[in-house]
């Protein structure tokens, strides 16, 4: 199962090590998922450090450690095709997606990502929350 990361996710992991956003990137760690993410995330991650009370290299640092998969940033080319699609600040997360082939985009983002519009625009990628994703998986 190849699953892309939005932000959100990862701040949520950095914030709690109990939640499912934490144990979805210890599956990713241990290969039970494959975790992929962009620079594109990793500096939006990144450019959230003050708000986190973290240095950006802290930032890097626990994600290099993460066992994601970091594809190159996303290209305002990559993007064009989903900005009519989605929110423009989200239409990266979505060709990120879709790019790296993944099967599932994992985000917290309820209002312009989990909503059932959008979750339906984009199959075969299942748009989903670490709940809905950590129950997909446990079910297999």
């Amino acid at each position: 199962m190849r699953v892309f990361f939005d932000a959100s996710v990862i701040i949520a992991a950095l914030l709690s090590q109990t939640g499912g956003s934490s144990l979805l990137l210890k599956y990713a760690k241990i290969g039970r998922i494959t975790g992929i993410t962009s620079q594109t995330v990793v500096d939006e991650v990144s450019n959230k450090s003050k708000k986190l009370n973290k240095t950006k290299e802290a930032l890097e640092q626990f994600i290099a450690e993460s066992g994601l998969v970091v594809r190159n940033k996303i290209t305002s080319e990559e993007i064009s095709p989903y900005l009519d699609l989605v929110h423009v600040e989200d239409a990266h997360v979505i060709a990120g997606a879709k790019l790296t082939k993944c099967s599932h985009l994992v985000t917290l983002d309820k209002r312009d990502l989990l909503n059932t519009k959008i979750k339906n625009s984009f199959t075969p990628l299942k748009i989903v929350s670490p709940k809905e994703l950590l129950e997909e998986i446990l079910s297999h």
